[in-house]
């Protein structure tokens, strides 16, 4: 069987009703992925109109982070099947268990998190950065990882209202949080209002604050409605389990590890674009906003794909989850080759609105360029793995992730960028290699256990 034979699906479900549903299901996820996204490529803009070192230290306090964070958010996504399944089955009392369990499961994981994240402080110079960098964004460091407690304990409750399949108050409250991020942004980064300068410091401040609101808005709005305060009532101490927590380990760990290794592949990436000098660090952090904005978009369908699978899975019924994530696949297809030639054709005025320094936008160009062509892959990937975790397959997809990101990505990177001495494009060939890879990986892995 040829890897597009994939996609073909045999399923009664009308194939329009199957697109409108996915949608319907995915597109408060994309609003609400994209808004962060947003906030980050707004993060960027204006840390960016301060200069290219600000920018760069944004951009390598990032990869820093986010290589920390994915290991919490992969056990926060595990809990989406887990509720899915057993809310499919009408078991409300389960339901509420997994998420009362998963709440404290994650709030213990986002302080061990924290405490890592402050080990590293003295081991980041360490890292092949440049000096300049590595000393600006201390500051924004520390705020941005304290701001990973309260964001968890938000994924949480986000990733239980995805698994019984409400999308909308999540969206509500991060597009609120974001507005408030970019606004707090405006005051603090530029001292507008009486507020003093604090540039990259108040950007790292802005987050920190506006993450903070978000679980707090959560827990008012679901309060607010009947049909999910119930799940708040069904809270007992009694129902506090070491078997519930085991279970949802085993489910989000290996997701955790997939995540880690595929976002530790592309933060290499940037800390070899760091060996290249600031301009390109600078340059790769303007498209890796972008790629991050395109990506989230993959992503929400991903989690429709989830939610869908999820509950046609709890159902029995094998050949309508199949129908649900080859849909899924199919829609992020479109997506992502959209965004792919957006990048290919206006690559350089997109960097534009970043900077106004000739040589980072070169440079820029010249990775947008690259990243034209894997943008498909990306969204191939990502929703196939959206639709393995629907059926809380996520153990062998990891071991298939590090086959394709730390055998693939890495030294096809490293070959191509100082080996062959194609620079920035070089690199960032080496991870499209992996996601191409990873893509034909996760599609023959969901086809074969959904025959």
């Amino acid at each position: 069987m040829t890897f597009f034979k994939h996609f073909v699906t045999n399923n009664k479900i009308s194939v329009a009703n199957n697109y409108r549903e996915n949608f319907r299901i995915a597109a408060p996820v994309i609003l609400s992925l994209a808004g962060q996204s947003v906030v980050q490529i707004a993060d960027s803009v204006m840390v960016g109109r301060t200069g290219a070192v600000p920018l760069a230290a944004v951009s390598f306090a990032g990869a820093v982070i986010t290589n920390i964070m994915v290991i919490g958010l992969g056990l926060t996504i595990g809990l989406t099947p887990v509720a899915g399944m057993h809310w499919a089955r009408s078991e409300f009392r389960r339901v509420s268990g997994y998420f009362q369990n998963s709440l404290s499961l994650n709030l213990f994981f986002s302080l061990l998190l924290v405490a890592i994240l402050f080990a590293l402080i003295p081991l980041l110079p360490l890292l092949g950065q440049p000096e300049e960098v590595t000393s600006l964004m201390n500051e924004y460091y520390i705020m941005v990882s304290i701001s990973l407690i309260p964001m968890m304990i938000f994924l949480t409750g986000k990733q239980f209202l995805e698994g019984i399949g409400n999308t909308h108050i999540s969206m509500y409250i991060t597009l609120i949080a974001n507005l408030i991020n970019i606004f707090l942004n405006y005051l603090f980064i530029y001292g507008k209002l009486g507020f003093p300068v604090m540039g990259i410091d108040g950007a790292g401040l802005a987050t920190l604050i506006s993450r903070l609101l978000m679980p707090v808005m959560l827990l008012v709005l679901i309060n607010k409605k009947e049909g999910y305060r119930r799940f708040l009532n069904m809270f007992r101490i009694a129902h506090f389990s070491v078997k519930e927590h085991l279970h949802l380990i085993k489910i989000g760990l290996p997701i955790s590890g997939q995540m880690v290794i595929e976002f530790f592949s592309l933060s290499a990436i940037t800390f070899m674009m760091g060996w290249m000098g600031t301009k390109s660090l600078a340059a790769n952090q303007i498209v890796q906003t972008m790629i991050n904005f395109t990506f989230m978009i993959a992503n929400g369908v991903a989690a429709a794909s989830t939610i869908l699978v999820s509950h046609s899975a709890g159902k029995g019924n094998l050949s309508e989850a199949r129908t649900r994530g080859f849909t899924g696949i199919k829609l992020s297809t479109i997506i992502m080759g959209t965004a792919a030639l957006i990048f290919l054709l206006f690559g350089e005025s997109i960097a534009l609105l970043f900077t106004s320094d000739k040589e980072v936008t070169a440079i820029a160009v010249k990775i947008f360029y690259v990243v034209a062509l894997f943008e498909l892959f990306d969204g191939l990937q990502v929703t196939a793995l959206g639709a393995l975790r629907g059926l809380t397959d996520t153990k062998k997809p990891m071991f298939l992730a590090i086959f394709s990101y730390l055998f693939i990505s890495l030294p096809v990177a490293y070959i191509g960028g100082f080996v062959l001495k194609l620079g920035e494009a070089g690199l960032m060939s080496g991870f499209a290699f992996g996601l191409l890879v990873a893509s034909i990986l996760f599609i023959r892995r969901f086809s074969k256990l959904t025959k």
